[in-house]
């Protein structure tokens, strides 16, 4: 394989990663799915991803122990590549697959291992990340969530997980359409709730049964709003803050520029005249913006 094939880091924004785990608290029963959209980075040392988004299709067949991503899927994930590459400016592609592993390790099983490989095949820097949840640390009793981001690699006839070193990158903002995929996907699961509750109340139910159905119906109503709409405005109270002090500061700084020098419309500046005695004296003022540090934050897993 030339190197160029080769996935040597994956970069995925904290944005992406709360709707992860939102997902995967979602449902306590299920295993939840999604297609993760970004760009791939050439470097000479391989190549690098970074994940901007997902796309999260409805479920198709509901199961305990097994989530399946359909060719449908996938096409519908490439359309919300293409808006979000239309919305950025970017080259954004599907470029892996994330679900969620309730109540059991987060290491992939022979399942998803053959999974992934064949993904592979589509694109050798195709990657997948599965996140735990709802599980206990046996030692502190306490409950945690982990995350694993891998590929898969056929040594001696066998499939065997290749991990892959993941790094979290602050977002400035919740873009439009992000936010728009997850909201639409809330929709999709309260349609489902709907569906569900409805076909348990078909027919003449009694009494006791039609009370049982619509306490199941409130409890899980509720705790969707918990797991994900609740995170989810907690993020936009957080961010429209953060924004409020950016915009403060950058007031202030165009108040202090303002005072200092002068412009033209072009964004060019003009020189300064100061009075000296009886000379004139034209100042120079250089305006090279100073390079800032990454802001790129390790995620442990």
């Amino acid at each position: 394989m030339d190197k160029w094939d080769q996935l040597t880091e994956v970069f995925i924004s904290d944005e992406v990663l709360l709707m992860c785990h939102n997902l995967a608290l979602l449902t306590e029963k299920e295993e939840v799915a999604a297609l993760l959209i970004g760009e791939k980075i050439i470097t000479e040392n391989g190549t690098t991803v970074s994940v901007s988004a997902l796309s999260i299709p409805p479920r198709g067949e509901i199961k305990k122990d097994r989530v399946e991503i359909m060719s449908e899927d996938l096409v519908a994930a490439m359309e919300d590549a293409k808006q979000l590459s239309r919305a950025k400016g970017a080259n954004l592609n599907v470029i892996g697959w994330y679900h969620s592993h309730p109540h059991i390790t987060v290491w992939p099983s022979n399942v998803d291992l053959q999974t992934q490989l064949n993904l592979q095949n589509m694109d050798s820097c195709f990657l997948g990340i599965i996140c735990s949840s709802y599980n206990t640390d046996p030692t502190t009793m306490m409950k945690e969530m982990n995350m694993v981001c891998f590929q898969s690699k056929r040594i001696d006839g066998l499939v065997h997980r290749v991990d892959i070193k993941f790094h979290v990158i602050p977002t400035a903002c919740t873009s439009q359409l992000s936010l728009g995929i997850i909201v639409k996907h809330i929709e999709t699961l309260y349609d489902e709730l709907i569906k569900n509750y409805n076909q348990a109340n078909e027919g003449n139910a009694c009494p006791m049964t039609q009370l049982h159905n619509d306490s199941v119906y409130t409890l899980l109503g509720i705790h969707m709003l918990e797991t994900v709409a609740k995170p989810m405005l907690q993020m936009l109270e957080t961010q429209r803050e953060s924004s409020t002090k950016r915009v403060q500061r950058l007031q202030a700084k165009l108040e202090q520029i303002s005072l200092d020098d002068e412009y033209y419309c072009d964004g060019k500046r003009r020189t300064q005249e100061k009075p000296f005695n009886d000379d004139r004296e034209i100042a120079s003022v250089s305006g090279a913006p100073k390079k800032q540090q990454s802001g790129m934050v390790s995620s442990p897993v």
